[in-house]
């Protein structure tokens, strides 16, 4: 094949990929370029009016380099690339695989590679912003980990459709990341999961989780996220809303379905190096991964985290354990990770977490480089629904086993889903302070184990009762108790957004229950 025709081929191939993309560009002619000797991998970035498009970060997963003046970039490509991909300008539209005219759907950012081809190009389309989006809501959504058509039903219903009417009553822009395990290990129902969250309207990206991995792939991570990657698009990536660079990254080092750990290659790290050399030290950095990181000792923590020192904030979004909660990290930089309730919470099989926080997604409302609100969001409820209220002595459970939380009737036990160790909160019973709340140590969730567990009847050996102790710092107790008799004690929580609201204890429908089955790995 001689040069013009390698050029045109890839030229149409990504007007292909613009059109599919949802947004209406003019018909404008990408130039024709002489890449450097010893390229192999080029293209131009224009504008809706055919003007180019300088300073665009590219990269084939590997490397990354800025698009110049012509808005030409161009680069030798890493032999294990499978895609060609940009860093979406803070002042462009996310494109996304809607039809045009539809809103939302699979952000589309990416060109997939020919193996067997040797020059090639790829041209995209960008359409600029009547405004600068300097605010702007992201929307995390963990696990939905379906493994079956019924699940994704559920999914629609429950998730997405509540994700649609809060996008729609938003006077923000919204964005979503899946955190991962958008499927448990059924490869096949990747793509009816990127088009079941396309009914939520707003553009989405998705980081890969251990369950998205091909468990037919031993001893090779790089080509077992092959398949999810054809779906949704790259592993590691990046994009740019207002003053955020939000980075999406797989950390999976995956080498079979119980064989795996939480970490980051080395040519990760590089990729991410490289990635942030083109981002100013005033903005926010947004990382959404599934595995949380914590205080632990995932491979390559450090050399990562140590990139993002002297930047405005640095928050951390993951999912994979199936609860919710908040960690302040102090080493090797400030960081603040914010591990999200699932969207199946406890494997589908009700409508909680396994610590009682109730299935639905993370919010997360940015204004410049500051974060100037976040909450949890439970499917089907307003934002006000954050907590649950239990006298200490109330038990729960069924022919499984009775759960409680040890107190006495005088106590309160208050569960804040979005708590961390700096909240402070109150107990005020008939419209007086009875006392501030300390923190219960580490425990089974009364509430959720007595569905779970209790009426279910669901236990696994190695995991102990379903579901597994709570780690978050939202469960407490007062120093001074209210009587038994009142019936209006109520938390504050104050250092943090107060629009909270409690509820008395009920018991989970078990007619909401779709799959019960008795095993349901983590």
């Amino acid at each position: 094949m001689n040069m013009q025709r390698t050029m045109h081929t890839f030229t149409r191939i990504a007007a292909f990929l613009v059109l599919a993309a949802g947004t209406a560009f003019a018909k404008v002619a990408h130039p024709d370029i002489t890449p450097v000797a010893g390229i192999d991998l080029y293209g131009t970035i224009l504008d809706d009016v055919g003007a180019p498009v300088a300073g665009v970060v590219v990269s084939d997963g590997f490397q990354c380099v800025a698009t110049d003046a012509k808005g030409v970039y161009q680069m030798k490509r890493n032999p294990k690339a499978r895609m060609v991909y940009y860093s979406t300008p803070a002042a462009y539209v996310v494109n996304t695989l809607a039809k045009p005219g539809d809103k939302g759907g699979s952000a589309a950012f990416y060109a997939k590679l020919d193996k067997h081809a040797g020059l090639q190009r790829h041209n995209f389309d960008l359409a600029r912003l009547s405004a600068p989006e300097r605010k702007f809501t992201l929307v995390c959504i963990g696990d939905p980990q379906t493994k079956r058509d019924e699940q994704i039903v559920r999914y629609k219903k429950e998730t997405i459709g509540d994700l649609r009417a809060f996008a729609r009553a938003s006077v923000s822009p919204c964005y979503a990341i899946l955190l991962g395990d958008v499927c448990g290990d059924a490869m096949d129902l990747h793509r009816p999961m990127r088009d079941a969250t396309a009914l939520a309207g707003i553009p989405f990206f998705a980081v890969i989780g251990n369950h998205d991995h091909d468990a037919s792939v031993k001893g090779d991570d790089h080509k077992a996220g092959a398949g999810f990657e054809s779906v949704f698009g790259p592993l590691n990536f990046s994009l740019n809303r207002g003053d955020v660079h939000i980075i999406g990254m797989d950390d999976i080092l995956y080498n079979g379905s119980k064989n795996y750990k939480s970490g980051f290659t080395d040519e990760q790290v590089e990729w991410l190096r490289q990635d942030l050399s083109f981002v100013p030290k005033d903005k926010i950095i947004v990382l959404a991964y599934h595995a949380p990181l914590g205080h632990g000792n995932a491979q390559n923590r450090e050399n990562l985290m140590k990139l993002f020192e002297g930047y405005a904030e640095v928050h951390l979004m993951a999912g994979h354990s199936h609860n919710h909660r908040n960690t302040i990290i102090k080493k090797p930089i400030a960081a603040y990770e914010h591990v999200t309730g699932t969207a199946c919470g406890a494997w589908w099989r009700s409508t909680l977490n396994t610590d009682g926080t109730p299935n639905g997604y993370g919010v997360f409302n940015f204004n410049g480089n500051k974060v100037a609100d976040w909450f949890y969001k439970a499917n089907g409820r307003g934002r006000d629904y954050q907590m649950r209220m239990y006298r200490g002595d109330a038990s729960f459970g069924g022919p499984g086993g009775k759960f409680s939380y040890g107190k006495t009737a005088n106590d309160v036990v208050v569960d804040v889903w979005n708590a961390d160790s700096k909240w402070k909160i109150v107990a005020y019973e008939n419209g007086v302070k009875a006392g501030a709340l300390k923190k219960l140590p580490r425990m089974v969730d009364a509430y959720a184990a007595g569905y779970h567990a209790g009426v279910l009847n669901n236990q696994r050996p190695g995991y102990g009762h379903v579901p597994p102790a709570r780690t978050s710092t939202s469960t407490c107790t007062p120093r001074k108790t209210p009587t038994p008799a009142s019936k209006s004690a109520r938390p504050i929580v104050s250092e943090k957004p107060t629009r909270l609201t409690n509820t008395p204890p009920t018991t989970p429908s078990p007619s909401r229950r779709v799959d019960a089955r008795p095993a349901f790995p983590i």
